[in-house]
């Protein structure tokens, strides 16, 4: 089932399309934000990974959202009416309504850093975040600038979007999180996720972070196509989020 969420802007439309599972019940929804820099939505990051999280027991879904040339606020709005319809029609879903996560990937993570942070209303906030590999920092040492110049269209310095480093801006309402990055990556270094996860340390909310030791950015499900078979090891990311989720009710 897929829905449109919001009016056609510069040709792009917001949709969710929800997986749901095929023995019914009521179960936590995980809503996923494929990555792709604000410019683009990675495909190996999208379908195949609400299929995954229906695999391990949960309902999921996966919000396409307007990426550049479309820019901020537009795809906070996306992520904000994903978690609100979902919450809204979480009875006919067979959803719980307290148990809804969102999921993202690079830019996507920071997305749902974003909604996590900046929710705007009760019934936007996520439940739980999960971020994976998440562009979350705006340190000029360890910021993925094309991102934030893809959400904003500018080529502003780093320092300039501090108002949406959530290492920093983090705060009491923040919700629990589960956090898995490599090593080695190139293009958002794990200090991104390190970083995040000792703030949420720090205001003394539920964090859990994974770091493997090796791989690139973007490997998805642990199958990035190109990379099949590489890095078996991150593939056991999936079950251990499922375990962080249905510890907390999912």
């Amino acid at each position: 089932m897929k829905i449109q969420l919001g009016e056609v802007i510069q040709e792009q439309t917001c949709t969710i399309e929800y997986f749901l599972h095929p023995e019914g019940g009521t179960r936590g929804m995980v809503i996923v934000f494929p990555g792709g820099a604000y410019h683009h939505l990675a495909p190996h990051e999208a379908v195949p990974v609400a299929e995954k999280f229906v695999e391990l027991g949960f309902h999921a879904a996966v919000c396409m959202y307007r990426t550049n040339p479309v820019t901020y606020p537009v795809p906070l709005e996306d992520a904000r009416n994903a978690v609100k319809y979902t919450r809204e029609h979480a009875e006919e879903l067979g959803v719980k309504p307290n148990n809804i996560a969102v999921l993202g990937f690079s830019a996507g993570g920071h997305l749902a850093g974003m909604v996590s942070n900046m929710p705007g209303s009760a019934d936007a906030r996520p439940d739980a975040s999960i971020l994976c590999y998440p562009v979350l920092s705006s340190d000029p040492a360890i910021c993925n600038i094309g991102s934030y110049h893809n959400l904003f269209g500018n080529d502003l310095p780093a320092e300039e979007y501090a108002e949406f480093d959530w290492t920093k801006q983090a705060h009491a309402n923040t919700p629990p999180a589960f956090l898995w990055h490599t090593i080695p990556d190139a293009s958002v270094p794990v200090a991104n996720s390190i970083n995040y996860a000792l703030k949420l340390k720090e205001l003394n909310i539920d964090v859990e972070l994974h770091i493997y030791p090796h791989g690139p950015h973007g490997l998805g499900l642990g199958d990035r196509p190109g990379h099949e078979g590489k890095y078996n090891e991150v593939k056991s990311w999936p079950a251990l989020c499922a375990r962080f989720l249905k510890d907390r009710g999912w």
